[in-house]
């Protein structure tokens, strides 16, 4: 993911990345989405009906600006976002679209709730310990159905969760978080 964004800067105002398309949903061209943003409810905010999406993919440089027509959640076991687009009449094109990024203007970036964050505003920010153990970059946030997990590039999987995280600060630049024994691999000492 931290690749992607590496490259967004090449999509004028559409500089921010709401949401990932996951893959083709049925056969009349839906989409299914791994939204960008903050958790919940609140990560689906930014997208409305009727906005103009960029849809972008890294690999190829392939851009597409798209018409969101709707967007809702599947009932859970699945719980997946599930995008419409008034472009988009089919499977067979849904499924070109496989691997975008979606990108939307910074002025329709909703705000969220105080503790909630914006996944762009937090990749490769420093992670360490509040004993002040670095944890590498942080490279990507995993949705789960029990909470976020923060991963990063020394290979720590950090549950987004009270018992782990201390403090987010953007204006620091830097995530601390608890030192809980097997964040890290660490090799067994030898006795």
């Amino acid at each position: 993911m931290l690749e992607t964004l590496e490259t967004i800067e090449d999509n004028g105002d559409y500089s921010v990345l709401a949401a990932d398309i996951a893959g083709a949903h049925g056969v009349s061209g839906s989409l299914r989405l791994k939204l960008i943003a903050g958790t919940g409810e609140n990560s689906a905010r930014s997208l409305q009906a009727g906005q103009i999406i960029r849809a972008f993919r890294a690999s190829d440089g392939f851009r597409r600006d798209l018409t969101l027509a709707n967007l809702r959640k599947q009932p859970q076991p699945k719980g997946a976002w599930i995008a419409h687009f008034k472009e988009v009449k089919d499977r067979n094109e849904a499924e070109t679209l496989h691997g975008c990024s979606l990108l939307i203007k910074e002025t329709e970036r909703a705000s969220l709730p105080e503790g909630e964050f914006y996944v762009d505003q937090l990749l490769g920010l420093p992670v360490i310990t509040d004993a002040g153990k670095s944890l590498g970059l942080l490279i990507d946030v995993l949705n789960t159905p029990a909470n976020d997990v923060y991963v990063t590039d020394g290979g720590a999987l950090i549950p987004v969760a009270a018992d782990f995280i201390v403090k987010v600060d953007l204006e620091a630049g830097l995530i601390t978080v608890k030192d809980v024994p097997g964040l890290l691999d660490e090799p067994e000492p030898k006795s």
